[in-house]
C-alpha cells in the first residue's frame, strides 16, 4: 500500500500564508492526498482547526516548522512547538516528544539554510526534505537529495504550501501501514512532485506586504493619526 502525504503545509497561523484551515483541508482532499502535516512557523495553533475541517479519510498530522539558529526544521507528530534555538537542541526536543525531525529545504541559499556541524546534524535528524516546491533553483533540492543519500537518511517531499492551490505540488510517498512518523524512521518514504515554483514566492511577498500595510494603517487609525 502506497499513500501520499504533503509533509509541509502552512495555514494563516503563519505570517507567510493566507490559507484558512478549511481551505487547506479542502485543497488536500482535492489534490487526492492521503494526509498532510500542518507545519506552521513555530506554532501548532491551527492543527485542530484543519483536522476539524478535514474529511474522515484525510490524515492530519501535527507539526511545526521550527526556526533554528541556522535553517528551518520540520518537527513532525509533536504536541508542542519546540524552542527556537540551535538545531541539535531542537532535534532533541522533537525526539523527547516522540516526533521525527526532518531538515526543511536545508541548502536553499535564498532562505535560511544549514552550513555548519553538518555531520552532527545528519547523525541527529530522522530525514531530509529533498523535494521542496519553493526551491526555485534545482541545485538546492539536488544538494539536499545528495546529502540524504550520502548519509543514508530518508528523503521526503513537501509543497511548503502558503496558498491552497500549492498543496500537493510536492509530496512524500509512504509505503506500508502504521504512522507517518514510523514510516520516516523506517525509511519507507520517498519524495515526489515538483520544485522551482517562483510565482509562489512572488505571491507570498505580495501577501506579506499587504499584511504589513494593513497593520500599519490599522495602527495609525487606532492611534488617531488618520482622524480628522
Amino acid at each position: 500500500m502506497t499513500q501520499r502525504y504533503d509533509l509541509q503545509v502552512h495555514t494563516d497561523a503563519s505570517p507567510c500564508s493566507s490559507a484558512s484551515p478549511d481551505r487547506v483541508a479542502a485543497a488536500a482532499a482535492d489534490a487526492g492526498l492521503d494526509g498532510i502535516v500542518v507545519t506552521d512557523h513555530d506554532t501548532l495553533a491551527n492543527v485542530d482547526a484543519v483536522r476539524d475541517a478535514a474529511p474522515d479519510d484525510l490524515d492530519v498530522v501535527p507539526g511545526v516548522e521550527v526556526t533554528t539558529t541556522e535553517g528551518h526544521l520540520l518537527a513532525i507528530d509533536v504536541t508542542e512547538a519546540p524552542p527556537r534555538t540551535d538545531p541539535l537542541t531542537v532535534v532533541d526536543r522533537v525526539h523527547e516528544q516522540g516526533g521525527v525531525a526532518v531538515l526543511s529545504h536545508p541548502f536553499d541559499a535564498l532562505r535560511q539554510y544549514y552550513e555548519t556541524d553538518l555531520d552532527a546534524l545528519a547523525a541527529a535528524v530522522d530525514g531530509v526534505e529533498a523535494v521542496n516546491s519553493r526551491c526555485v533553483r534545482r541545485r538546492f533540492n539536488d544538494r539536499a537529495a545528495a546529502f540524504a543519500t550520502a548519509r543514508d537518511l530518508p528523503a521526503t517531499g513537501g509543497s511548503d504550501a502558503h496558498f491552497p492551490m500549492e498543496v500537493g505540488r510536492a509530496y512524500t510517498s509512504v509505503e506500508g501501514g502504521g504512522s507517518l512518523a514510523d514510516a520516516v524512521r523506517d525509511g519507507r518514504v520517498r519524495p515526489g512532485g515538483r520544485g522551482r515554483y517562483l510565482s509562489g514566492h512572488v505571491a507570498t511577498k505580495l501577501h506579506q506586504f499587504r499584511t504589513v500595510s494593513s497593520r500599519a494603517v490599522a495602527s495609525l487609525t487606532s492611534g488617531g493619526m488618520l482622524r480628522r
